[in-house]
């Protein structure tokens, strides 16, 4: 049929022919079978702008009259069904030079698993919690990269050597250096903690070889020369019998860090590598790129349902 229009009825399913024009100018379409009639009208035009009023709301608006010329009733109406859509990540196949790993937590029982490059988003997976089964599940869906950096959770580790033999693995600094300032305290009254502290504050300023291998030297003579302090034990004074009983150890705090940093050492993952191949050395780029933008989409949006705060952060 000549004049028929391109889009079925929607009450009989049958095509549509033309039948004048409104007082606005706009075409008129009729059904011949069951006679319905209605405006011509691009469905796909009409999605589109509801889409990008839907995701103006979410990403720039706290409110739906903020930026959007429409009751909220009807705003939520129209756009109840972009809920339904998952993004999906297009990768261009080729491996990333260096990777971030991190985590960030909806609630006490779930997580979003996060990995991204210096570009883009490389994958994610929703979990109850970081552990090295659901890190090796996201992780083997990408390519293997040359270097790993991460933020602090040992299962990320555990699963990069587990999936990936070739690939070094670099610590975030400026994680280090705020767990063990916080760790040690700043207004501690012990001055062996603050001598570490300030020591441990210059590792983000070592930013070439020497410079590593020195402040590496020195953290060294540090523990030795405090080795009785850092190993020592407290005890009580039993009142039945009059004994000492030890408690535990004195110092638990710096025993920690300093552990935490000889491990690190080690296995070669502080602070050599960033120095020797360019790398980044924190993971700036997934904290202020992705898990700050998160977290702030969860403050402007509260009181959704998890379901939708999942999609939301999808």
């Amino acid at each position: 049929m000549k004049n028929a229009y391109k889009f079925k009825c929607k009450t009989c399913g049958n095509s549509m022919v033309k039948a004048g024009k409104n007082d606005k100018g706009k075409q008129r379409y009729k059904c011949q079978k069951c006679n319905t009639r209605t405006l011509a009208k691009n469905d796909n035009k009409t999605k589109q702008n509801e889409l990008k009023m839907f995701v103006n709301w979410l990403i720039y608006s706290t409110k739906v009259n903020h930026r959007i010329n429409t009751s909220r009733s009807t705003f939520y109406r129209k756009t109840n069904w972009c809920w339904s859509l998952i993004p999906k990540i297009n990768s261009d196949g080729i491996p990333s030079e260096f990777i971030f790993v991190d985590a960030i937590y909806l609630n006490k029982n779930e997580c979003l698993l996060i990995v991204i490059s210096d570009k883009y988003v490389l994958g994610y997976r929703w979990a109850e919690k970081e552990d090295t089964e659901n890190y090796y599940e996201l992780l083997k869906t990408i390519q293997e990269p040359r270097f790993v950096i991460y933020v602090g959770h040992s299962s990320i580790t555990k699963a990069v050597t587990k999936l990936w033999k070739n690939a070094g693995i670099q610590r975030c600094i400026v994680h280090v250096v705020h767990s063990a300032e916080r760790k040690l305290g700043k207004r501690s009254s012990s001055a062996v903690n603050h001598i570490f502290r300030f020591h441990i504050g210059r590792l983000s300023k070592t930013n070439t070889i020497r410079k590593a291998e020195n402040w590496q030297k020195k953290f060294y003579k540090l523990c030795e020369e405090n080795e009785d302090y850092i190993d020592e034990y407290s005890y009580y004074l039993d009142e039945e019998t009059g004994e000492l009983i030890q408690r535990g150890r004195a110092h638990p705090k710096l025993r920690s860090v300093c552990n935490e940093i000889k491990k690190l050492l080690k296995k070669n993952r502080l602070p050599f590598l960033f120095i020797e191949h360019g790398i980044p050395n924190n993971s700036n780029y997934l904290e202020g790129g992705i898990n700050s933008p998160l977290k702030n989409l969860m403050r402007c949006h509260r009181g959704l349902v998890l379901e939708r705060q999942k999609r939301m952060w999808e």
